[in-house]
């Protein structure tokens, strides 16, 4: 699990900090790292960087293994073709005159000290004053449209740390796993004067996050927010929301039903937040007393497809039964041809992982636990972020 750095003021957590100013300060010594699916992102990022400056398909490098200063990458097929659909797009903007721009860095202390962070990609097209700022979003949990802060912080950057003056901004989301009725990509184009008045609000914005008593307000941007866990404001409304009684036939006050539907959003971020800390403990060998640290409930997985495949060709009763339109069917489906025994022969059961489950669980323990497990613990909390939309 990797530690991201990233600027507590920067693009990506703009939609957070821009509304609850008092998150920054809460976050402070926190450590953050990502989770899988963050850490698949940075993946797929780092391949198509890569991929536009070698100026090479996403497909000519499955089956490698790629190491960069942020992550290793083991290319396979699907990330190679979501990856494409990043980089075909870009090719299909560039035109005779045009500019490109790889992960574009940017520095905004004239604006305000601290903001700074690094665009995917960077299209000035001279020929129509136009700056083009697309955003790979390799994430398929949560829809993004383009006209958001994180692109227009993006194409600010863009505007004062290069030579060019634009007239328009085109702002792009290319999320090709994720379905829209519009598609992977998705823009909106906007005058270059009114990133001006986004500016005064980034400056704005940015300066009430150093108020000692900036207040902390719940809300969908809390899922993502380092220090839900230890949030006063999601505590508080926890507690709230435990007091609260709904019951289907009694009477009820409609707008109390409104204000717990509004407090859910931030209360599961902060059980998020405290489940993952809790499984980070554990795979540090802290698991909290009463729990223990066990493999994910496995799948079957065939040991060696090829042989399995031979070997129920000559003991099904029709070879039709034993594929799908086009592959071998799943053990699981198989089962249901073929003797149980004869399947489990050719195949194995495989974990994704390991999660927390209380001491009574059968399943064994992968890691020390319990009595002594808070010998050691840090005194330094800990976030784990997820399928942030705007990473």
């Amino acid at each position: 699990m990797k530690t991201l750095e990233h600027s507590p003021i920067g693009a990506s957590s703009m939609y957070r900090w821009s509304v609850c100013a008092g998150s920054v300060q809460l976050s402070q010594g926190i450590e953050i790292h990502q989770s899988a699916y963050a850490e698949e992102g940075t993946q797929a990022h780092a391949l198509a960087a890569h991929c536009l400056r070698e100026k090479k398909l996403a497909a000519a490098f499955i089956g490698q293994t790629l190491t960069f200063s942020d992550c290793v990458v083991t290319v396979d097929r699907v990330m190679a073709e979501y990856v494409q659909v990043y980089l075909d797009y870009i090719d299909s903007k560039i035109a005779v005159g045009d500019t490109l721009y790889v992960e574009h860095e940017f520095n905004l202390k004239d604006i305000y000290p601290g903001c700074w962070g690094t665009a995917d990609a960077v299209i000035w097209k001279p020929f129509i004053e136009t700056l083009v700022v697309p955003d790979f979003k390799y994430g398929a949990g949560i829809l993004v449209m383009p006209n958001n802060p994180q692109n227009k912080y993006y194409a600010l950057g863009a505007i004062i740390t290069l030579p060019f003056r634009p007239k328009k901004v085109e702002l792009v989301i290319v999320q090709p796993r994720c379905e829209h009725p519009d598609g992977p990509i998705r823009s909106y184009v906007i005058d270059a004067m009114d990133l001006l008045d986004f500016s005064v609000d980034l400056q704005d914005y940015a300066k009430a996050t150093e108020d000692p008593k900036a207040p902390l307000v719940s809300g969908d941007h809390c899922r993502f927010c380092p220090a839900a866990r230890i949030c006063p404001e999601l505590t508080k409304q926890t507690n709230a929301l435990a007091k609260m009684e709904f019951k289907q036939g009694l009477s009820y006050d409609p707008a109390k039903l409104s204000l717990a539907l509004k407090m859910i959003p931030g209360i599961e971020a902060q059980i998020k937040a405290l489940d993952a800390f809790a499984y980070q403990e554990a795979e540090a060998g802290r698991c909290p007393p009463g729990f223990k640290l066990v493999d994910k409930r496995g799948t079957w997985k065939w040991k060696d497809k090829p042989a399995a495949e031979a070997a129920f060709i000559k003991l099904a009763p029709k070879r039709a039964d034993i594929y799908e339109p086009k592959v071998l069917k799943s053990p699981a489906q198989m089962e249901k041809v073929l003797n149980k025994k004869v399947v489990e022969e050719h195949a194995t059961i495989v974990s994704s992982g390991h999660t927390l489950a209380e001491e009574s669980d059968k399943r064994p323990a992968v890691r020390p636990t319990a009595a002594q497990a808070f010998e050691n613990v840090s005194a330094e909390p800990v976030a784990l972020i997820g399928d942030n939309p705007f990473a």
